[in-house]
Order: C-alpha cells, then structure tokens, then sequence
C-alpha cells in the first residue's frame, strides 16, 4: 500500500531527521499515497512521540487498517 513512504519515514527517524520525516509524510499525502487521517496521526508521533512510538505507529499502519493507529501524548506527570 504505501510501506514505502513508511519505511522513508522509519529511515528518517533512524537518523535523526524528524524533519525529513515530516517532509515524506506531506508528500505522500498530496500524492494520495497515505490518507490525511493517518498522515496526521503519524506526523503527531513524529512530532511529539519518542523513537519507539513512530516506530510502534509505523508498525500499526503497516497493518493497512485506515485508523489502526491514535497517537496518544504521555503525560509528564502522574495523577493522583
């Protein structure tokens, strides 16, 4: 489907290069290559998430399920 505007992505982020990574995803939204849901989801764990959550969220998309993934922020501290 679109595994390979997916591991452009996952090599980005291998080197460091979240902004490259966000650069992939814009154009494989405008190319339809990747729905807008999804690119927003993933472009969220790019921007905000760690290595291991672009990375778990890359996975889950591979699945080719529109939707599989929702990037959910950690909080910085705990609730009592």
């Amino acid at each position: 489907m679109y595994d390979l505007t997916l591991t452009k992505v996952d090599d980005c982020i291998a080197q460091g290069d979240r902004a490259a990574a966000l650069r992939v995803l814009r154009a494989a939204v405008c190319d339809g290559q990747i729905g807008p849901h999804d690119a927003v989801e993933l472009m969220l764990a790019v921007r905000q998430g760690s290595d291991d959550g672009v990375r778990e969220a890359i996975d889950l998309m591979r699945s080719g399920l529109p939707g599989a993934y929702r990037f959910v922020p950690k909080a910085d501290h705990a609730f009592a």
